[in-house]
């Protein structure tokens, strides 16, 4: 076989596998990660909604203690004993969070076309 063809046939072929490789990135990394940033933004104001909850509770209470008020304080420290957020862990630990990769592959795949085509004698001038 001509090595110029060979060339040419292998420049096709990283030039496929850069196509389909930016068609997964695509497809399946970008879904993967439109999911992990909401998941985090999910997670991120449910917390502040709860930490929000709880300061209101707390200043309530301090605010009762103040005006001498102990045995509602008291009441009211009861009724929202429950509502004190435990936060395990930090939002997005265990996502992956990586955006999906554009450049790369689209480049590669334009370059490894432009070589195969002109390997295999695409761009020759007519004689």
């Amino acid at each position: 076989m001509n090595p110029t063809k060979a060339a040419a046939i292998l420049a096709l072929i990283v030039s496929i596998g850069s196509a389909g490789y930016l068609v997964y990135q695509a497809t399946a990394v970008k879904a993967k990660y439109e999911t992990d940033v909401a998941d985090y933004e999910h997670c991120m104001s449910g917390r502040q909604a709860a930490t929000a909850n709880w300061e209101y509770v707390q200043s309530e209470i301090e605010l009762l203690t103040t005006q001498h008020k102990y045995q509602e304080a008291i009441d009211f420290q009861k009724k929202h004993a429950g509502e004190r957020p435990l936060f395990i862990g930090e939002c997005g630990q265990f996502l992956d969070m990586q955006p999906p990769i554009y450049a790369r592959p689209a480049g590669i795949a334009v370059v490894g076309l432009i070589a195969s085509l002109a390997l295999f004698g695409a761009a020759k001038p007519k004689t």
